[in-house]
C-alpha cells in the first residue's frame, strides 16, 4: 500500500447492523466515486494513499459515518489525532465561543486563547519551569527543535559542535529538516544534497535486531547501547560535537516501546557530553501510552520534546516543549510561525488538555490498551503463518503481516485485510513500514464493548483475508 492507492472498485459486501457498525452498501460506496475523482482531480496525487472511505460525520467519538447509511468503528483516531474522542462536544464549544467572538487570528499579539493553550501544555509537561512554541504541525515542532539543538550546540561548543544524531526508520515529518533526521531513506531521495552531520543510528527494536533481544543469549543493555556508540565513532565523530540527538518515544513503525536501560544511558551520554536530547511524542503523546507522554514510562526527562496530533483534538496545533533556557535561546522575533497559538486552535488544544486530565484518559488508555493486547496476541497465535509481530504501548498496537522466520513482507495480504476490514465496518489509515504493519489506534473515549467489537471485527477481517489468500510460501 505505501506508494499506492487503493481501486475505485466496489465489493459486494454482507450487510451489517450492530450496536456500533453499519454496512449497507457495497464497499467502496459506488455513488462516491464522483467525489473521490473530484479530490483527485484537484488534489496531488500523494494525498490518495487511504482507504475510499467517504468521512461525513461522526458519532459518539469513536464512530465515523459516510453519507450513504454506513458507520464504522474508528480504529485511526484520525491518525492518531482524536485521542478525546472524535467531535468532542467540550472542545467543539471552546471552539464555537472564539468563533462567535469573532476572532479567527491574532498573530503573536495576546490573546486569552493561547495563553491558555500555553499554559495547559505547560502543565502536563514534566519537565520542570517549561515552555512552549506553539506551531501548526507536528514537522515544524521537529524543525524547531533541531535549530535550537544546532544552536546551543554552537553557543556551548563552537562551530564543530553540529552533529544530530537520530535512528533508522523513524518518521518525523516531510519538510527539509525533519526528513534529513529521519531515518526512510526512500523518503529522502528528493534532497540530493544530504547534511553530513545528521546520520541514524539503528534503533533499539528486537524485531528487526537480535541484540534488542533479552531473550537472545549474550544480550546485555551495555551491548544494545553500544550500537548507538559504534555508529558514531564509525562516521568519525567525537562525541563532545554532538549537538543533539533525536529519537521517538516509541518505533513508531510498529508501535515498539523503547527499552528503558536504553533511554536512560541515552540521557547519561546526552548529560556527558552537553547534548540536547530531543523525543519526538507526535504520535504516542497525549495520554495515548498510558501516561501523558511517552518517556514518562522510561523514567526520564528530556531537554526538548515535540507534540501534535493528540494535543488539540483535532485542529491543526503543534508544539516544542522544552527547558526554558533553551525556548529562549532565540531573541523576539527571530524565531515565529505565522498561525502559532491560532485562537481557534489554542481553544481547542486548552479544552483537549482539560478534558483529557478531568476524564483520566492515561489511565483509560492502560486498561484497553490491556484489552487490546490480549485480543491481538490471541490473533498473533490463531495466525502465525500470516502474523510476524504484535506489539505496542497503551492504545498504540501494531499488526505486522509477513513471514516468522525471514520478516519476507506481504504488503496485499496486508492490503486485503485493509478492505476486509472496511467491509466489515472497520476504518483505520493504510499500513506503514513498506505497507505490512497496521496500526490500531483507537480514540482513548471508546467503550469497552465497541472497543472489543473492533477487535472482533479485525479478527473476522483477518480470518477472510486467510481464507482467499495464498499463502505466503
Amino acid at each position: 500500500m505505501n506508494g499506492q492507492g487503493f481501486e475505485m472498485e466496489s465489493r459486494e459486501t454482507k450487510r451489517i447492523e450492530t450496536k456500533h457498525r453499519r454496512i449497507v452498501t457495497p464497499i467502496p460506496v459506488p455513488e462516491s466515486f464522483e467525489l473521490i475523482k473530484e479530490m483527485q482531480k484537484y488534489e496531488p496525487i500523494s494525498n490518495a494513499g487511504q482507504p475510499l472511505i467517504v468521512w461525513d460525520h461522526t458519532e459518539d467519538g469513536y464512530k465515523v459515518c459516510d453519507p450513504y447509511g454506513n458507520k464504522f468503528i474508528d480504529f485511526s483516531s484520525g491518525v492518531m489525532i482524536t485521542n478525546a474522542g472524535h467531535g468532542n462536544p467540550e472542545i467543539i464549544d471552546a471552539i464555537k465561543k472564539t468563533l462567535d467572538k469573532p476572532l479567527l487570528c491574532a498573530y503573536l499579539h495576546p490573546t486569552k486563547e493561547r495563553v491558555e493553550a500555553a499554559k495547559a501544555i505547560c502543565s502536563v509537561s514534566p519537565i520542570p519551569d517549561s515552555k512552549a512554541f506553539m506551531l501548526s504541525a507536528g514537522t515544524e515542532a521537529v524543525e524547531a527543535a533541531v535549530k535550537i539543538a544546532r544552536t546551543h550546540g554552537k553557543m556551548v561548543g563552537g562551530p564543530a559542535k553540529k552533529v544530530i544524531v537520530s535512528f533508522e526508520g523513524a518518521f518525523h515529518g516531510r519538510t527539509l529538516a525533519s526528513q534529513m533526521v529521519g531515518g526512510q531513506p526512500a523518503l529522502k531521495d528528493w534532497i540530493g544534497n544530504l547534511d553530513p552531520d545528521i546520520f541514524q543510528a539503528p534503533w533499539p527494536n528486537a524485531y528487526d535486531h537480535e541484540w534488542a533481544d533479552p531473550t537472545k543469549p549474550g544480550f546485555s543493555d551495555e551491548k544494545m547501547f553500544q550500537t548507538l556508540l559504534d555508529t558514531i565513532d564509525a562516521h568519525g565523530v567525537e562525541y563532545k560535537n554532538i549537538a543533539g540527538i533525536i529519537i521517538e518515544s516509541y518505533y513508531g513503525n510498529l508501535c515498539y516501546p523503547m527499552p528503558k536501560s536504553y533511554a536512560k544511558n541515552l540521557r547519561a551520554f546526552c548529560d556527558k557530553y552537553d547534548i540536547v536530547l530531543m523525543m519526538d511524542e507526535i504520535q504516542i503523546g497525549c495520554c495515548r501510552s498510558g501516561k501523558w507522554f511517552g518517556f514518562e514510562n522510561y523514567d526520564i526527562l528530556p531537554d526538548l520534546f515535540t507534540t501534535a496530533k493528540g494535543l488539540s483534538g483535532g485542529l491543526p496545533q503543534s508544539a516544542l516543549v522544552g527547558r526554558r533556557e533553551l525556548m529562549d535561546i532565540y531573541a523576539p522575533n527571530t524565531m515565529t510561525s505565522t498561525h502559532s497559538g491560532s485562537p481557534v486552535a489554542s481553544a481547542g488544544t486548552a479544552a483537549n488538555i482539560k478534558f483529557l486530565k478531568e476524564h483520566n484518559m492515561c489511565e483509560e488508555a492502560l486498561r484497553k490498551g490491556k484489552i487490546m493486547e490480549e485480543k491481538l496476541k490471541a490473533l498473533w497465535k490463531q495466525f502465525p503463518e500470516r502474523i510476524s509481530y504484535v506489539s505496542g504501548i497503551g492504545m498504540a498496537w501494531a499488526v505486522t503481516f509477513a513471514e516468522a522466520d525471514t520478516h519476507a513482507i506481504h504488503p496485499e495480504f496486508a492490503l486485503e485485510v485493509t478492505k476486509k476490514c472496511n467491509e466489515n465496518g472497520l476504518t483505520f489509515f493504510a499500513a506503514v513500514g513498506a505497507g505490512i504493519t497496521m496500526k490500531l489506534t483507537p480514540p482513548l473515549t471508546i467503550p469497552d464493548d465497541a472497543l472489543i467489537e473492533g477487535l472482533e471485527a479485525y479478527a473476522t477481517a483477518v480470518a477472510e483475508a486467510d481464507a482467499i489468500m495464498p499463502a505466503y510460501k
